[in-house]
């Protein structure tokens, strides 16, 4: 579906601007940066989702996807499909995909000893 450019064009109005895709939204429901992850549900609920969601979700069916993928292959800027899979989390159709390990490691002084050491090495 992504790629398909006949989604985006609405008869005689011609291009929907991302912005009335989001109804004039300018931040996400839920703290996504570029490096986000996140995957669909196994039992996502079985309502019919608009063409944008239905892209985005499609695109996470085959396994967890970054927040900035997503945007390169959907071709909308980071910001508005941060909206997008924020409203997909939401309504249940997707998950964090992010291990529950990550925030604790950033801050584990062995860890960032050894990047180090390895950067050193470089």
């Amino acid at each position: 579906m992504a790629g398909d450019d006949t989604a985006w064009v609405h008869g005689d109005l011609g291009a929907v601007r991302p912005y009335a895709l989001v109804h004039g939204r300018v931040a996400p429901t839920h703290e996504l940066d570029r490096a986000s992850l996140v995957k669909a549900r196994i039992n996502p609920p079985t309502d019919a989702l608009q063409p944008h969601y239905a892209q985005a979700f499609d695109l996470c069916r085959s396994g967890p996807r970054s927040v900035a993928e997503l945007a390169a292959r959907l071709e909308h800027p980071v910001q508005i499909v941060k909206i997008w899979l924020s409203d997909l989390l939401d309504d249940g159709y997707l998950a964090d995909a992010m291990p529950d390990d990550c925030s604790s490691a950033a801050s584990d002084p062995q860890l960032l000893e050894e990047v180090l050491a390895g950067l050193r090495r470089l």
